[in-house]
């Protein structure tokens, strides 16, 4: 591994065949959120190394640029303003853009950058879970962020897809019934539904593996891989992966990121 200098609250490297050094020479970025402080109704957690250990083995299909951004491990406002802002500096490359968590806040500020970036997207949630219960505190963690995106007319209900959702919690049932939501058994008619440019926001918990906080998907990797090929996908994340709980998770974290930057590439 050849580490470049930091710059800020960020790191650069170049690792590997097909990596390189200059974002502008990729033609996908991957960024590193490491980070579990989003995480507070269960003590299953692991999501904070991730980024590291599924990176080191997964066969990414094209020449990527990676960078990391390193969370405030007291603060997790700050975490995600750190994470907004360079996100912000990657999309400034018109390049797609593959972000490693972490777990699934990280995506909230990396969605608010990119939807201000490019507003006709919408948002494909392959997840177990709606992740959109009513906050305990200000926070937002990792089971609030549809709620959030929504309140905050990031995206409105009927841009968001939840695809591949097994569990629909009380009181996520007011937003629930104003969003595109698929069962599992219900993938096929999804793909169908979904037009035009999309963000794919992977919760590997969509999949059946132990090696997650919540264990409660139903989908095949398959399933999943053939869901994306039929998308139009511009950018898009893979999060919630906890090693420490099973290792079952790397090599299907590794090759959700595989046919992840195989989609990106395909749409540079």
């Amino acid at each position: 591994m050849v580490s470049l200098k930091p710059k800020d609250k960020y790191r650069y490297e170049t690792v590997y065949v097909k990596r390189t050094s200059v974002p502008s020479d990729a033609k996908v970025l991957v960024q590193k959120l490491p980070c579990d402080m989003g995480i507070h109704r269960t003590g299953r957690k692991g999501t904070l190394n991730a980024p590291e250990v599924l990176l080191e083995g997964a066969e990414l299909e094209s020449r990527v640029h990676v960078s990391e951004v390193f969370p405030d491990e007291f603060d997790l406002e700050e975490t995600h303003r750190r994470i907004q802002r360079h996100t912000r500096e990657m999309l400034g490359y018109d390049t797609p853009l593959l972000s490693v968590g972490g777990d699934h806040s990280v995506s909230y500020p990396v969605l608010k950058a990119v939807k201000q970036h490019q507003p006709d997207l919408s948002l494909v949630w392959l997840d177990a879970h709606l992740d959109a219960k009513r906050p305990v505190d200000e926070r937002t963690s990792h089971d609030v962020v549809v709620r959030r995106l929504v309140e905050e007319g990031v995206f409105k209900p009927r841009d968001i897809f939840c695809i591949g959702t097994t569990r629909i919690d009380e009181d996520e049932k007011d937003l629930s019934s104003k969003l595109n939501v698929y069962r599992p058994a219900d993938i096929p008619e999804a793909a169908d539904a979904v037009n035009g440019p999309v963000y794919v926001s992977f919760d590997i918990d969509a999949v059946d593996v132990s090696g997650t906080g919540y264990p409660d998907g139903e989908l095949s990797l398959g399933e999943c891989r053939e869901l994306v090929r039929q998308l139009d996908v511009r950018h898009a994340d893979l999060v919630e992966a906890a090693p420490p709980l099973d290792r079952d998770v790397v090599a299907s974290g590794e090759e959700a990121l595989s046919y992840l930057s195989r989609a990106l590439a395909e749409s540079y």
